[in-house]
Parts: structure tokens; sequence; C-alpha cells
């Protein structure tokens, strides 16, 4: 009996050490976690319908600067928005009637925050749309070509050029052709506008500005 009492004794005292390690590794995983750093900023001065920035990030980081910008014009209230790489500032003019200081301060604020974690869709130009309908036209050729390959495959036992194929290998040069030129013509102007920003995006900069 009394080696029984011992042994349970014993597993008791096991368990507590096994469960106190338990403890200290929970405790050392979480001092050891990497907090999420947030982005440092400085108003550098404000008046009603103007506010500046100083964004130290914005010198080094195009692509937070880019996310940042449209983000930010992506609200209707703001009426432009000016970025100063070489001085690491941002300029928004906003319409005070709309909405007060402090609330735009705070808007803004948790945009600079944020911006990181949003994703921007590639940019839109004409270039962009041109070749990605020639692009199609080209698949959609390719893929006449394959079923004629079959076609004349199962007719003939083997896979012979005939007619129709030379007539679809001769359209997808000309196409191929065409999109070369046309790309090289067409400007490579981007078309920024608010609309292209994710709908969760503008919805959640709107919502967030909301008058209070």
């Amino acid at each position: 009996m009394a080696s029984k009492k011992l042994s349970n004794s014993h597993e008791r005292v096991l368990v507590n050490v096994e469960r106190q390690q338990g403890k200290n590794t929970n405790k050392s995983l979480a001092s050891t976690a990497t907090p999420i750093p947030n982005i440092s900023y400085s108003v550098v001065h404000a008046i009603p319908g103007r506010i500046r920035f100083r964004i130290p990030r914005l010198a080094k980081d195009s692509e937070y600067a880019n996310k940042l910008q449209r983000l930010i014009e992506s609200d209707a209230r703001i009426t432009n928005v000016r970025i100063n790489f070489s001085a690491a500032s941002i300029v928004i003019n906003y319409q005070p009637k709309v909405i007060s200081g402090e609330q735009m301060r705070s808007h803004l604020v948790n945009l600079i925050q944020t911006a990181p974690n949003i994703a921007i869709p590639a940019p839109v130009t004409a270039k962009t749309i041109a070749k990605a309908i020639f692009d199609a036209l080209i698949n959609l050729i390719d893929g006449t070509r394959n079923i004629n390959k079959a076609r004349t495959a199962i007719q003939h036992k083997e896979v012979k050029t005939d007619i129709w194929e030379r007539i679809l290998a001769s359209a997808k040069s000309v196409i191929k052709g065409l999109k070369s030129a046309i790309v090289f013509i067409l400007p490579n102007k981007q078309w920024r506008s608010s609309d292209k920003l994710p709908p969760s995006v503008r919805l959640d900069a709107q919502s967030q500005a909301a008058p209070i």
C-alpha cells in the first residue's frame, strides 16, 4: 500500500512539473513574439481644410506611398493629395464643412497605419487593355488550331496541315503584328480613379471616416 501511495504521489509531482514547464514555454513564446510595428508619423501643421503629415517611410517605400495616396484619394471628402518624397511628407486637402479637422486627422492616422495591408490592383492603361484583348484573340486561335489538328488526325490517321491550319496560322501572325504596333503607339497613361480600388477598401475607408 505504501508503495502505491508513493507511486501516485510521484506521478502527481511529475504532472505538476510538466504543467509548470508548459506555462513557462508559453510565456517565453509570448515574450519573444514580434509586435506589429506602427508607422511612424507626425503632424507638421493643420488648418481647417488642410493637414500635413511627415512620414519617414514615404522617402524609402514607394509602394507604401502609392497605397497611401490611392487609399486617401478614394475618400470623396478629399480634394487633393500631394506627396513630397524628399521631405517624406504628405499634404491632404479636404472639405472642412463636411468633416471636422479632428475627425479627419483621426481618419488619416488610421489610413497611415493600415495602408501597408491593402491590396492595390495593377494600374490600368490603354496598353494593358490592348494586350489583354490581343492575348485573348491569340489564345482563341491557338485553341481552334488544336481542335482542327485533332480533327484532321482523326480523319487522316495523322496530323496534316490543311487549309484551315494555314489560315489560322496566318491570322495569328497578323494579330501578333497588330499587337506589337498598337501597344507601341498607345500612351502609357494610368487610369487612376477611386473606382479602381477594391470595393472593400473604398467602403472601409468611407465608413471609418463617417462623421460621428
